[in-house]
């Protein structure tokens, strides 16, 4: 039993590296802007919330996605995405089946430092591969017009999370609510956005 614990804290150790080197380089690719490791997190200059809150949602992200997938019954067929931004779990993808939807968005839940859970999982087969890299470069086509568009003051790649699945696009963030309203125009007139969600915290 401790040696297994032990083998699960390096794997969500190794996890939670991975996503710091993924945050870092995005910095780099899609800002320009400087990064800074504080207290072994990446973190751009301009990000709203402390070094603390980032890795603290880098940490609950990986949480979350393990105790959704150590849930018996989830499978091969099931594709859970995880993303977390200020405490706030955004769950998207496809399960086979609405318990496990709902099983889901429990178990998110239970996780500590979770302050609310946004659960758009949609009942469907497994995305393909093809589907997913449509995501991808969806999310990119947005990225590029809101840093093209510049709708918040500073803008760069961390002060705006955008996520994409099924054509529908999710925006995460920490920003007032007219700013939150300039990201959301931008996002819908992006050719191919179907819906635009806003999974925001806001300041205001």
């Amino acid at each position: 039993m401790l040696k297994a614990r032990k083998m699960n804290k390096s794997i969500l150790d190794l996890r939670l590296q991975l996503k710091i080197v993924w945050v870092l380089l995005s910095a780099f690719t899609l800002s320009g802007c400087a990064a800074v490791i504080i207290g072994g997190a990446a973190m751009v200059a301009t990000d709203r919330r402390s070094a603390g809150t980032v890795l603290d949602d880098q940490t609950t992200e990986v949480a979350v996605s393990d105790h959704i997938y150590g849930a018996p019954g989830f499978e091969g067929g099931d594709h859970v995405k995880v993303e977390v931004y200020q405490g706030v779990v955004l769950l998207v993808g496809e399960v086979t089946t609405a318990d496990k939807r709902k099983l889901a968005g429990q178990r998110a839940a239970e996780v500590e430092n979770v302050s609310r859970v946004v659960n758009e999982l949609q009942i469907d087969e497994s995305a393909s591969v093809g589907e997913r890299l449509d995501n991808t470069w969806l999310t990119t086509k947005v990225n590029t017009a809101l840093i093209k568009e510049n709708p918040v003051h500073g803008f760069d790649a961390t002060r705006i999370k955008v996520v994409s699945s099924l054509d529908n696009i999710y925006l995460m963030g920490l920003v007032s609510r007219e700013e939150g309203e300039a990201v959301a125009e931008v996002a819908r007139n992006v050719g191919g956005v179907a819906k635009v969600v806003k999974v925001f915290s806001y300041m205001d």
